[in-house]
């Protein structure tokens, strides 16, 4: 018979054939990286390099800009520019780099300055400078702006540092402070003297990841007289004209009761509270409350309040119900002041610092540096002998019986070797975290009986308050890290426990235990 014809006029044996050429062909085809390589193309093979590998010594490489200005480091310019580069801890304030940026040809007028640190202790990566002929910070100071950037590990957390003639923002590495601060922006107008405080206008600071969902909050103070000297900034806090506070939606809480947002209105006369509260599903107004701090006529309270409420079917509040909410927004109100002064304090705080890393700058070993001397250590150690190391860290040892280097241990044996060293790392760990708990209620305990000493005494007498204040900072801050070593000590302690398990089951010694 005749093969049957496909429409091209080809039969099925030739199309068979033709795919099987085409598959093979396919094959002889590799990729190598983005290009297709045929096994028939020539590939062009390079000779090895007949000159020895190039190697530069890195102290010589560190010391390769020349020694200009008694500066070792390499200048270039450019029509409005000029670039310097410094050879790594060749400066004292650990300078690499400074980028000066000029508004004219002749490079005679500075309007920009960019200089970039390495290996500094107080964490510094960037500092940019600004400047303008018509506005500077002070009068000791020519710039008009200056831009701070720190790598994480600060003990302050500090991100960035911006410092204007009218103000400062602070920016920090929120997952690292204890209330979640993000931000801190500060609106004042500067003494002529540099030791004079500021009159301060307004301060602004932002939060994220707060334990009581506060994400903004800020405080703003009474005008100022120019002709006269500022207060110092603990007496403007202890008087302001208004605080405000915002807050993130609770959904465990009705939108009604749930508050969005309170100000204080203390330089009002009377003084009033103003409480707005989340949007509820499908709403376009909020409830308000407010409350005014005059003798109602009515009931013979110290306040009355006024009210707009959402949903015409919710129960109005009660007058002891208003009575205690009233008596807990004053306390709110002390307890907003309280928090003012003490970051008024850290920020404070931060600036002496900074002023102290700046006239004594420290810079920190480079970590080639560091892995070169942990390595001459590591060579200048007297060498153990294998048998004596194996012997001295070996876990089992305390629970071995004294036969156990003569001859294999029985089953009964193994499991009590088992059982006792299973039950040491428990009890270890047990220990362990008996003595995290007890020192965190010990912490707890005395704050608590701290604050109850502080509430009952005479507050007209405020001279114990910064002493008391920087207690609560230092308690509060070692509760929080006790709580940490809590919650790490019981994921470690699964981890160590599960790991004993395995390495018992694999070690040779109770090999009789795997056996059935």
């Amino acid at each position: 018979e005749e093969p049957q014809q496909t429409r091209g006029g080809q039969s099925p044996l030739m199309m068979r054939g033709a795919q099987q050429d085409h598959s093979a062909e396919e094959e002889a085809v590799q990729l190598q990286g983005t290009e297709e390589v045929r096994e028939q193309d020539h590939i062009l093979d390079l000779p090895p390099s007949w000159v020895n590998r190039l190697h530069i010594d890195r102290d010589n490489f560190l010391r390769r800009y020349a020694k200009l200005d008694d500066e070792v480091k390499r200048s270039k310019d450019y029509r409005k520019s000029r670039a310097e580069l410094f050879a790594e801890n060749s400066r004292k304030d650990g300078m690499t780099q400074r980028l000066t940026f000029f508004s004219d040809v002749a490079r005679q007028t500075v309007q920009e300055i960019q200089e970039v640190f390495a290996n500094r202790k107080d964490k510094l990566r960037k500092r940019v400078r600004y400047y303008r002929r018509e506005l500077q910070i002070d009068k000791d100071r020519a710039e008009c702006l200056i831009q701070e950037y720190f790598d994480p590990g600060r003990k302050d957390a500090l991100s960035e540092l911006v410092e204007k003639p009218d103000g400062k923002e602070f920016s920090f590495y929120h997952k690292a402070t204890l209330d979640g601060l993000v931000k801190r922006v500060e609106h004042f107008t500067r003494h002529e003297d540099k030791g004079k405080p500021h009159a301060y206008h307004k301060v602004i600071e932002t939060f994220e990841g707060h334990e009581e969902r506060l994400n903004y909050r800020s405080i703003t103070f009474q005008p100022h007289d120019p002709n006269s000297e500022a207060p110092q900034a603990r007496q403007q806090i202890e008087a302001p004209r208004k605080m405000t506070q915002k807050f993130d939606r609770n959904p465990e809480v009705a939108a009604d009761k749930d508050l969005q947002k309170i100000t204080f209105y203390t330089g009002t006369r009377p003084p009033k509270i103003h409480l707005i509260f989340h949007y509820g599903d499908g709403r376009i107004t909020a409830a308000t409350r407010t409350y005014m701090a005059e003798k109602n006529a009515v009931t013979g309270d110290g306040f009355t309040m006024q009210e707009y409420v959402v949903d015409p079917f919710a129960c109005p509040l009660r007058t002891t119900e208003q009575r205690d909410e009233f008596l807990q927004l004053e306390a709110d109100q002390k307890k907003a002041i309280s928090e003012f002064k003490e970051a008024e304090r850290k920020a404070h705080g931060i600036e002496e610092d900074r002023e102290k890393e700046e006239k004594h700058p420290e810079l920190i070993k480079s970590l080639f540096v560091q892995l070169q001397e942990k390595k001459q250590m590591e060579a200048n150690k007297p060498v153990e002998d294998d048998a004596d190391s194996a012997l001295k860290y070996d876990y089992l040892a305390p629970y071995l019986p004294k036969h156990a280097k003569q001859k294999a241990l029985q089953k009964q044996e193994a499991q009590s070797v088992k059982d006792g060293c299973l039950k040491a790392l428990k009890e270890r760990l047990i220990d362990r975290a008996h003595i995290i708990e007890t020192r965190l209620e010990e912490e707890q305990a005395a704050l608590t009986k701290r604050q109850l000493g502080y509430q009952r005494q005479d507050k007209d007498k405020d001279n114990g308050d910064d002493e008391y204040e920087k207690y609560v900072h230092e308690a509060q801050f070692k509760i929080q890290i006790l709580k940490q070593r809590r919650d790490r000590h019981e994921e470690i302690a699964k981890h160590k426990f599960k790991e004993m398990i395995e390495k018992l089951q694999n070690d040779p010694r109770l090999a009789v235990l795997n056996t059935t």
